[in-house]
Protein backbone atom coordinates (compact mmCIF):
# COMPACT_ATOMS: atom_id res chain seq x y z
CA UNK A 1 0.00 0.00 0.00
CA UNK A 2 1.40 3.41 -0.98
CA UNK A 3 1.64 6.35 1.44
CA UNK A 4 -1.20 8.07 -0.41
CA UNK A 5 -3.39 4.98 -0.09
CA UNK A 6 -2.56 4.74 3.62
CA UNK A 7 -3.57 8.39 4.17
CA UNK A 8 -6.81 7.88 2.28
CA UNK A 9 -7.53 4.76 4.30
CA UNK A 10 -6.81 6.64 7.53
CA UNK A 11 -9.15 9.52 6.75
CA UNK A 12 -11.85 7.07 5.68
CA UNK A 13 -12.05 5.95 9.33
CA UNK A 14 -12.08 9.37 11.03
CA UNK A 15 -15.39 10.26 12.64
CA UNK A 16 -16.50 13.22 10.50
CA UNK A 17 -15.61 11.39 7.29
CA UNK A 18 -17.57 8.38 8.53
CA UNK A 19 -20.55 10.62 9.21
CA UNK A 20 -20.46 12.14 5.74
CA UNK A 21 -19.83 8.95 3.79
CA UNK A 22 -22.15 6.66 5.76
CA UNK A 23 -25.05 9.07 6.27
CA UNK A 24 -27.05 7.73 3.33
CA UNK A 25 -26.10 4.06 3.38
CA UNK A 26 -25.42 3.22 7.02
CA UNK A 27 -27.21 5.67 9.31
CA UNK A 28 -26.49 3.57 12.40
CA UNK A 29 -22.74 3.87 11.83
CA UNK A 30 -23.05 7.55 10.91
CA UNK A 31 -25.16 8.30 13.99
CA UNK A 32 -22.64 6.57 16.27
CA UNK A 33 -19.73 8.56 14.83
CA UNK A 34 -21.67 11.82 15.03
CA UNK A 35 -22.77 11.13 18.62
CA UNK A 36 -19.14 10.56 19.60
CA UNK A 37 -18.17 13.93 18.11
CA UNK A 38 -21.09 15.69 19.75
CA UNK A 39 -20.29 14.22 23.16
CA UNK A 40 -16.82 15.78 22.92
CA UNK A 41 -17.78 19.17 21.49
CA UNK A 42 -21.13 19.98 23.12
CA UNK A 43 -19.79 22.57 25.55
CA UNK A 44 -18.78 25.18 22.92
CA UNK A 45 -22.41 25.19 21.74
CA UNK A 46 -23.73 25.52 25.29
CA UNK A 47 -21.44 28.51 25.85
CA UNK A 48 -22.51 29.94 22.49
CA UNK A 49 -26.19 29.68 23.44
CA UNK A 50 -25.52 31.33 26.81
CA UNK A 51 -23.69 34.22 25.17
CA UNK A 52 -26.61 34.59 22.76
CA UNK A 53 -28.70 35.48 25.80
CA UNK A 54 -30.39 32.20 26.71
CA UNK A 55 -30.84 31.26 30.35
CA UNK A 56 -28.96 28.38 31.95
CA UNK A 57 -31.89 25.96 31.61
CA UNK A 58 -32.82 27.11 28.12
CA UNK A 59 -29.21 26.77 26.93
CA UNK A 60 -29.10 23.22 28.27
CA UNK A 61 -32.45 22.31 26.70
CA UNK A 62 -31.50 24.01 23.46
CA UNK A 63 -28.23 22.09 23.26
CA UNK A 64 -29.95 18.79 23.98
CA UNK A 65 -32.72 19.53 21.51
CA UNK A 66 -30.22 20.46 18.83
CA UNK A 67 -28.32 17.21 19.18
CA UNK A 68 -31.53 15.19 19.16
CA UNK A 69 -32.39 16.95 15.89
CA UNK A 70 -28.89 16.38 14.55
CA UNK A 71 -28.99 12.63 15.16
CA UNK A 72 -32.31 12.05 13.42
CA UNK A 73 -32.12 9.60 10.55
CA UNK A 74 -33.78 11.93 8.03
CA UNK A 75 -31.35 14.73 8.94
CA UNK A 76 -28.35 12.44 8.54
CA UNK A 77 -29.54 11.33 5.13
CA UNK A 78 -29.26 14.91 3.90
CA UNK A 79 -25.56 15.24 4.69
CA UNK A 80 -22.94 15.17 1.97
CA UNK A 81 -19.19 15.52 1.52
CA UNK A 82 -19.76 19.20 0.74
CA UNK A 83 -20.49 20.07 4.39
CA UNK A 84 -16.84 20.86 5.14
CA UNK A 85 -15.27 20.88 8.59
CA UNK A 86 -17.29 19.63 11.53
CA UNK A 87 -16.57 22.83 13.48
CA UNK A 88 -18.12 25.07 10.82
CA UNK A 89 -20.96 22.63 10.18
CA UNK A 90 -21.83 22.45 13.88
CA UNK A 91 -22.09 26.21 14.37
CA UNK A 92 -24.03 26.78 11.14
CA UNK A 93 -26.45 23.98 12.01
CA UNK A 94 -26.92 25.34 15.53
CA UNK A 95 -27.78 28.78 14.16
CA UNK A 96 -30.27 27.23 11.77
CA UNK A 97 -31.83 25.22 14.58
CA UNK A 98 -32.07 28.27 16.84
CA UNK A 99 -33.78 30.26 14.10
CA UNK A 100 -36.20 27.65 12.77
CA UNK A 101 -36.72 25.05 15.49
CA UNK A 102 -36.12 26.39 18.98
CA UNK A 103 -38.85 29.03 18.94
CA UNK A 104 -41.39 26.39 17.94
CA UNK A 105 -40.18 23.92 20.56
CA UNK A 106 -40.16 26.60 23.27
CA UNK A 107 -43.64 27.81 22.35
CA UNK A 108 -44.98 24.29 22.73
CA UNK A 109 -43.12 23.95 26.05
CA UNK A 110 -41.74 20.57 25.10
CA UNK A 111 -38.84 19.22 27.10
CA UNK A 112 -35.71 18.67 25.03
CA UNK A 113 -34.83 15.03 24.50
CA UNK A 114 -31.85 13.97 26.62
CA UNK A 115 -29.62 12.80 23.81
CA UNK A 116 -26.21 13.39 25.39
CA UNK A 117 -24.83 13.34 28.90
CA UNK A 118 -24.27 17.03 29.64
CA UNK A 119 -22.72 18.16 32.91
CA UNK A 120 -24.81 21.31 33.09
CA UNK A 121 -23.62 22.59 36.48
CA UNK A 122 -19.98 22.15 35.54
CA UNK A 123 -20.62 23.79 32.18
CA UNK A 124 -22.26 26.83 33.75
CA UNK A 125 -19.45 27.24 36.29
CA UNK A 126 -16.95 27.08 33.46
CA UNK A 127 -18.97 29.59 31.44
CA UNK A 128 -19.07 32.06 34.34
CA UNK A 129 -15.36 31.81 35.20
CA UNK A 130 -13.53 31.37 31.89
CA UNK A 131 -15.07 33.69 29.34
CA UNK A 132 -14.33 37.35 28.81
CA UNK A 133 -17.44 39.53 28.88
CA UNK A 134 -16.56 41.37 25.68
CA UNK A 135 -16.35 38.23 23.55
CA UNK A 136 -19.00 37.75 20.87
CA UNK A 137 -21.00 34.49 20.77
CA UNK A 138 -18.91 33.39 17.79
CA UNK A 139 -15.68 34.18 19.63
CA UNK A 140 -16.93 32.21 22.65
CA UNK A 141 -17.64 29.21 20.43
CA UNK A 142 -14.24 29.38 18.73
CA UNK A 143 -12.33 29.74 21.99
CA UNK A 144 -14.17 26.89 23.72
CA UNK A 145 -13.82 24.64 20.68
CA UNK A 146 -10.05 25.19 20.79
CA UNK A 147 -9.88 24.55 24.54
CA UNK A 148 -11.94 21.35 24.32
CA UNK A 149 -9.67 20.12 21.53
CA UNK A 150 -6.57 20.70 23.65
CA UNK A 151 -8.15 19.17 26.77
CA UNK A 152 -9.23 16.08 24.86
CA UNK A 153 -5.70 15.67 23.55
CA UNK A 154 -4.11 16.01 26.99
CA UNK A 155 -6.63 13.61 28.56
CA UNK A 156 -5.92 11.00 25.91
CA UNK A 157 -2.18 11.43 26.40
CA UNK A 158 -2.53 11.09 30.17
CA UNK A 159 -4.54 7.88 29.76
CA UNK A 160 -1.81 6.43 27.55
CA UNK A 161 0.83 7.10 30.18
CA UNK A 162 -1.37 5.68 32.95
CA UNK A 163 -2.09 2.55 30.95
CA UNK A 164 1.62 2.08 30.32
CA UNK A 165 2.34 2.41 34.05
CA UNK A 166 4.06 5.77 33.57
CA UNK A 167 1.53 8.04 35.25
CA UNK A 168 4.11 9.43 37.67
CA UNK A 169 6.35 10.37 34.75
CA UNK A 170 3.49 12.16 33.02
CA UNK A 171 2.65 14.11 36.17
CA UNK A 172 6.22 15.34 36.47
CA UNK A 173 6.81 16.32 32.84
CA UNK A 174 3.37 17.43 31.64
CA UNK A 175 4.57 21.04 31.92
CA UNK A 176 6.41 20.40 28.64
CA UNK A 177 3.25 19.78 26.61
CA UNK A 178 2.86 23.44 25.68
CA UNK A 179 6.58 24.14 25.63
CA UNK A 180 6.80 25.55 29.14
CA UNK A 181 9.92 25.27 31.28
CA UNK A 182 9.94 23.19 34.42
CA UNK A 183 9.92 25.05 37.72
CA UNK A 184 12.06 22.18 39.00
CA UNK A 185 15.57 21.55 37.61
CA UNK A 186 15.93 18.42 35.48
CA UNK A 187 18.43 17.05 37.96
CA UNK A 188 15.76 17.15 40.66
CA UNK A 189 13.18 15.63 38.35
CA UNK A 190 15.64 12.86 37.53
CA UNK A 191 16.14 12.14 41.22
CA UNK A 192 12.38 12.03 41.85
CA UNK A 193 11.84 9.62 38.97
CA UNK A 194 14.98 7.60 39.54
CA UNK A 195 16.15 8.41 36.03
CA UNK A 196 19.23 10.00 34.54
CA UNK A 197 19.25 13.63 33.42
CA UNK A 198 19.45 12.46 29.81
CA UNK A 199 16.53 10.07 30.27
CA UNK A 200 14.35 12.94 31.51
CA UNK A 201 15.34 15.06 28.54
CA UNK A 202 14.44 12.25 26.15
CA UNK A 203 11.14 11.65 27.97
CA UNK A 204 10.20 15.32 27.59
CA UNK A 205 11.03 15.22 23.87
CA UNK A 206 8.92 12.10 23.34
CA UNK A 207 6.02 13.57 25.30
CA UNK A 208 5.95 16.62 23.04
CA UNK A 209 6.14 14.47 19.94
CA UNK A 210 3.29 12.25 21.09
CA UNK A 211 1.19 15.24 22.09
CA UNK A 212 1.54 16.77 18.63
CA UNK A 213 0.61 13.48 16.99
CA UNK A 214 -2.48 13.00 19.14
CA UNK A 215 -3.54 16.60 18.48
CA UNK A 216 -3.37 15.97 14.74
CA UNK A 217 -5.36 12.76 15.18
CA UNK A 218 -8.07 14.54 17.16
CA UNK A 219 -8.28 17.27 14.53
CA UNK A 220 -8.46 14.59 11.82
CA UNK A 221 -11.71 13.35 13.38
CA UNK A 222 -13.33 16.72 12.54
CA UNK A 223 -12.08 17.20 8.96
CA UNK A 224 -11.93 15.19 5.75
CA UNK A 225 -8.36 15.60 4.49
CA UNK A 226 -4.73 16.22 5.38
CA UNK A 227 -4.76 19.80 4.07
CA UNK A 228 -7.64 20.57 6.42
CA UNK A 229 -5.53 19.42 9.40
CA UNK A 230 -2.87 22.02 8.65
CA UNK A 231 -5.50 24.72 8.23
CA UNK A 232 -7.18 23.74 11.50
CA UNK A 233 -3.82 23.83 13.30
CA UNK A 234 -3.30 27.37 12.01
CA UNK A 235 -6.83 28.26 13.08
CA UNK A 236 -6.12 26.84 16.53
CA UNK A 237 -2.98 28.95 16.93
CA UNK A 238 -4.83 32.09 15.85
CA UNK A 239 -7.69 31.51 18.26
CA UNK A 240 -5.42 30.85 21.21
CA UNK A 241 -3.20 33.84 20.41
CA UNK A 242 -6.04 36.36 20.13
Amino acid sequence: MTDLEKRRDYFATTRWTVVLTAARTDTTRARKALAELCQVYWYPLYAYARRRGHSVHDAEDLTQGFFAHLLQQDFLAGLSQEKGRFRAFLLASMNHYMADEWDRVSAQKREAKKTLSLEAETAEHRYQTELAEQWTPERVFERQWAMILLETTVQRLAREYETAGRGALFTEIQFAILGERSAVPYTELAARLNLSHEAVRVAVHRLRQRYRRILREEIAHTVTGETDILEELNYLRQVLAS
